[in-house]
């Protein structure tokens, strides 16, 4: 009992911590295109965060299978590396029952990721698309950030606001690039008209014009501009991302049960990566316990890609959905009964003696 706890803690903790470095990882590249987006002014800078949050349960479904691999690998090669499982064995812990103590916290996990997907990340992308379509009524001047240059609507207009108070803008600026037509206002607010037509109304400012005399200046008190309905295209899940899982199981369509199986293949991945970490993780003091992660990675992405293009070739129909993604696992669970039961060689990379 007092080994399993500790083998099973050591494996949650660089597990958590792995999955903490990779959500970061993941997050920040997403953060840096949501923001890129709201620069270009296809998304309200205030919904970032929120939108950030939806699709976090989406990250970490994915991270947790390598995260889990990497951690039982990391813990289980440095005490193979520190002698500590020789010692181990010689107190009776066979390799079955190591494979046993790993299973814990492989169902841990793989609790955790059922929860994720099947539940939770659906959940998200539906939230994330209804927040993403809302964007698409707002008015370009809706969105504007303070102190800086937003080109709209693929570069047709370049707009600017020194401030924003209580929707109000503060010395505001916008070109017209198919007009060459120069807007200044002292203050402008978006507004609405009887019929729903969204326009903006500048005050006290002035229009510069180009005509075939050279520019023209025309000062006013106040002109309302009407504002077109903004073009953007944001297609961040399909229709069967954010499907509830029981509407999944409920159809007939390729495209359905290929979304099934594949939420189904996040779960069934975890315990396969476990019959293969678990031998994988054995090396001698001198390799060091790095020497198994690199091969270990390579099987990671080779097991997940052939899951990717049988999920894409079953939602087409190019393969039956009776073999769908199941043929993937099966390859793999019996690589890694080979593994584990000694039947082929210990992958490695020559060269590599790290401590």
């Amino acid at each position: 009992m007092i080994i399993s706890r500790y083998l099973t803690r050591q494996i949650l903790q660089v597990t958590a911590a792995t999955s903490f470095i990779l959500l970061a990882v993941v997050v920040l590249g997403r953060f840096l295109k949501y923001l890129a987006q709201a620069s270009q002014g296809e998304i309200d800078p205030g919904v970032l965060i929120v939108l950030m949050s939806y699709r976090i349960p989406e990250f970490i479904q994915l991270i947790l299978p390598l995260a889990l691999l990497m951690s039982i690998l990391l813990a289980y090669g440095r005490m193979y590396a520190d002698n500590e499982m020789t010692v181990l064995s010689a107190c009776g812990l066979s390799r079955r029952r190591l494979l046993g103590i790993t299973l814990i916290s492989s169902t841990l996990v793989a609790i955790t990721v059922g929860l994720l997907t099947l539940m939770l990340t659906p959940l998200g992308l539906v939230n994330t698309d209804s927040l993403l379509e809302a964007q698409k009524d707002l008015n370009e001047f809706d969105i504007m950030v303070p102190g800086l240059f937003q080109n709209i609507s693929r570069g047709e207009r370049t707009t600017y606001t020194e401030a924003i108070e209580d929707e109000e803008m503060q010395n505001v600026f916008m070109h017209e690039s198919s007009t060459g037509r120069v807007t200044v206002a002292s203050t402008a607010v978006p507004s609405e008209d009887e019929e729903g037509a969204r326009f903006v109304l500048f005050n006290d400012g002035s229009v510069a014009e180009n005509d075939e005399q050279g520019y023209v200046l025309t000062q006013f008190g106040q002109m309302g501009v009407r504002i077109p309905a903004r073009e953007i295209s944001i297609n961040e899940s399909v229709e069967e991302r954010s499907m509830a899982t029981g509407a999944l199981w409920r159809s007939r369509k390729p495209a359905h049960l290929a979304e099934l199986q594949w939420r189904i293949s996040l779960i069934l991945l975890i315990p396969v990566l476990t019959l293969m970490a678990v031998p994988l993780s054995r090396v001698s003091p001198r390799q060091g316990r790095f020497a198994k992660l690199v091969p270990a990675v390579l099987l990671y992405i080779v097991y997940f890609g052939l899951l990717l293009v049988s999920r894409d070739l079953t939602a087409s129909g190019d393969i039956p959905v009776m073999l769908g993604q199941w043929w993937v696992h099966v390859v793999f669970l019996l690589l890694g009964w080979a593994l584990f039961a000694g039947k082929m060689p210990t992958i490695h990379l020559p060269g590599i003696h790290t401590r």
